[in-house]
């Protein structure tokens, strides 16, 4: 009975690869891999039935363990002749776990396996060797019966011969062998494997089998009469003058057995005359004796492709085999199909990228593309932030939002991440085991691809793909995963020209719009404030209103250098972009209150900073506090409180594995409607130029966290009550 615990299956306690594990385990007969040394390097599950050990204990094991103390020596012989030889058949006995002796005969064989040379050894039982003490009787009344000659020599001397052996070759027991013999046995020893000759006794033609034995000087020699076979071979050789000349293989069969093979034909089929018909060719061969016409069979033999022509000989009873050599043709053929597919899929990319209005959707059908080209089950696409801190994913294939959020953002500290995204080396499964921690997207997989996405031989992001199922990626798989990469960061460039060109024209609009709506504005609140003093002028009880216009008047001249202000600053963010570098927050922080404080110096104002650090760096520059000033602006702006009570914290946060400054900005003000809150919402995540819909001062503060790869919402103080209060908060990467 099959023992489960013996079937363990764990693949680094395995010789075998996890490729052929499946059917190294289905085959029925035991298996063993082992060394020259004895030493067991893989069983199958066989191999565990048959002796009653798991897996585990028999790759603890050397071959001697296993195999019945009076067979060790004959071990050690059928290893050596393996070695010299490269097979060996013998029969040996192996113990059983529970001690008992079970006979088997062994096969062994040299191959080549993990770059190893190591010894392939099935083991079945023997039903002769059980029954042979019971059965010797039998069989040897059986021999002397046959009429096949049967000869068995031992050091030149005959040791049986059955009745047709003595009316044959006229020789008796115990007799030396005649002369006519020794030359054959001679070349049978030399060889140490079997010979078959054609030898004349009278007017009889005997094919004689000398077959060494498992002892040394022992031979066994069989004999067929193929006299009659030999007159109708005359003809056969003479029509196979011409196949006998030809390259290609060619064989003549009958119901059978071989009947005639040329020279080719012996060496690719690995036959000769009167060997049985190899099993791969049976059907094939029925096929055209019952439809009588010409059946043709693709094979592959020591790497090469044969075309075979199988059909009747006319007016014969046999039927005749011609091979082809195809190889060079199948070649052509794959390497134009490959090429074809490969060009079929590269226009593919081309023309997604010329009709795509938006790269993540370029991007999401070129990952999908991909993965139905390669059959691979995930994918993701990173694209490298713009300050090159880290690659972020941007669209993913079968991927859980679990590991999604997990795996946002890669930085560059490990090698593997260096290799890909900085030295632009691509990294396949059999190089990348380091790749993937045990929580990473593709941790689970066997097979992996990472491939650098070039833009102008800079690295600009990554595709990979992976499977499940999938072992080895070919030359020609890995080099159009390659091109492929660098078609994206072309196109991927194509497409930021194109939206860069698109945006320079949208700036134009943008800021004209803005300056018209804005200073438009600005100046007809200055004009009626005017003409409101020039109508009080000489009125002393209406002095105070007059001041107060007169402040207006300077409220919006500020308001107007504001404008300006903001106005260079968008300018310079959307054109030329901002250097970023190691920014103290608190200095700017407590620059921004005084501001504030000095600009509004009839306001009662209660700003708080709640900080447990002296000092904070973040990834930022000087117009930071621009973002501080813009938020408490607004703050106090929107505030008819008395006092006006601002408390700002700051905090430390981890987000997607990145470290995070957290400030908020919490107020006293009259507070964000929902429906207020969803337009500025939706103007941060669009990157919408909609001043109009948030105002030039908070647009300005959204671009410029933007630029530091930075976050910022607005929420509720008071969570389900916008009146009580705003909570400014923004997320800015620390400098760890």
């Amino acid at each position: 009975m099959i023992n489960p615990e013996h079937h363990e299956n764990e693949e680094k306690n395995t010789f075998v690869s996890n490729k052929f594990r499946d059917l190294f385990d289905s085959i029925n007969q035991a298996l063993f891999l082992f060394n020259f040394m004895g030493e067991i390097l893989d069983v199958n599950n066989g191999a565990c039935d048959l002796l009653g050990f798991s897996r585990t204990k028999l790759l603890k094991m050397n071959l001697h363990n296993i195999v019945a103390p009076e067979f060790v020596s004959k071990l050690s012989k059928g290893i050596k002749d393996t070695f010299q030889s490269g097979t060996k058949t013998f029969e040996s006995g192996l113990k059983h776990r529970d001690g008992e002796i079970i006979p088997v005969r062994l096969f062994m064989k040299i191959i080549e396996l993990n770059a190893t040379k190591v010894i392939l050894t099935t083991a079945q039982e023997s039903i002769e060797l059980v029954s042979r003490e019971k059965d010797i009787k039998e069989l040897i009344a059986i021999l002397h019966q046959i009429p096949i000659p049967v000869l068995k020599i031992k050091q030149n001397l005959v040791i049986y011969a059955n009745n047709a052996a003595k009316e044959v070759f006229d020789i008796r027991e115990n007799e030396v062998i005649k002369p006519k013999f020794n030359e054959l046995i001679t070349e049978a020893k030399k060889k140490n494997s079997t010979i078959t000759t054609e030898v004349k006794f009278g007017k009889l033609i005997y094919t004689l089998d000398i077959i060494p034995g498992q002892e040394e000087d022992h031979f066994t020699i069989y004999g067929r009469d193929i006299t009659e076979h030999t007159k109708a071979e005359k003809l056969i050789d003479y029509l196979a003058k011409f196949p006998s000349e030809n390259p290609n293989p060619v064989l003549w069969v009958n119901n059978d057995s071989v009947v005639y093979s040329n020279q080719a034909g012996e060496i690719l089929f690995r036959v000769k005359r009167f060997s049985k018909i190899p099993d791969f060719l049976k059907k094939e061969i029925e096929e055209s004796l019952i439809k009588d016409e010409v059946v043709e069979k693709e094979v592959e033999f020591d790497n090469r492709i044969y075309l075979l022509n199988i059909s009747r000989v006319q007016n014969q009873d046999f039927i005749s085999i011609h091979g082809i050599d195809i190889s060079e043709r199948k070649k052509a053929e794959k390497m134009l199909q490959q090429f074809s597919h490969q060009m079929e899929f590269l226009n593919h990319i081309i023309m997604a990228g010329n009709v795509a209005s938006d790269i993540n959707l370029f991007l999401k059908e070129i990952l999908s593309s991909t993965l139905q080209l390669m059959d691979f089950e995930v994918g993701v696409i990173y694209l490298i932030d713009a300050n090159e801190q880290f690659a972020e994913i941007v669209c993913s294939h079968n991927i859980s939002q679990e590991l999604i959020i997990r795996n946002k953002e890669l930085t560059f500290k490990q090698e593997a991440f260096q290799t890909i995204f900085i030295k632009g080396i691509p990294l396949f499964s059999d190089n990348s085991s380091t790749l993937y921690s045990d929580d990473a997207i593709f941790s689970t997989f066997s097979s992996i691809a990472s491939i650098p996405i070039f833009s102008e031989d800079k690295v600009i992001g990554s595709i990979c793909i992976a499977s499940k199922n999938r072992y080895f990626f070919s030359h020609e798989e890995r080099d159009l995963l390659k091109l492929l990469g660098r078609e994206i960061g072309a196109i991927i460039n194509k497409m930021k020209t194109e939206e860069a060109l698109s945006e320079a024209r949208t700036i134009t609009e943008f800021y004209r719009d803005l300056v018209v709506h804005d200073i438009s504005n600005i100046l007809q609140n200055i004009n009626m404030s005017v003409e409101i003093v020039s109508l009080l002028q000489g009125k002393e009880e209406k002095i105070e209103k007059i001041f107060k216009l007169v402040g207006n008047v300077k409220e919006q001249l500020i308001r107007g250098s504001n404008l300006i202000t903001n106005i260079r600053k968008l300018s310079k963010i959307s054109t030329t972009g901002i250097n970023l570098e190691p920014t103290e927050t608190l200095q700017f922080l407590h620059e921004a209150v005084k501001f504030i404080q000095v600009s509004f110096p009839n306001k009662d104002l209660n700003i708080k900073i709640d900080s447990p650090f002296k000092e904070v760096f973040i990834q930022a520059n000087e117009f930071i506090l621009d973002v501080f000033e813009n938020i408490l602006f607004n703050a106090v702006k929107y505030n008819n409180s008395i006092p006006i009570e601002i408390v700002i914290c700051i905090l430390k946060e981890k987000l997607s594995g990145k470290d995070y400054l957290r400030i908020e900005f919490r107020d006293n003000g009259i507070g964000v409607s929902d429906q207020r809150k969803e337009t500025i919402l939706k103007t941060i995540s669009e990157g919408k130029r909609d001043v109009k819909g948030i105002g030039i001062g908070l647009y300005t503060t959204v671009q410029i966290i933007n630029s530091y790869s930075g976050k910022i919402w607005i929420e509720d103080k008071v969570k389900g009550d916008h009146s009580k209060g705003s909570n400014f908060i923004i997320l800015i990467p620390l400098i760890v």
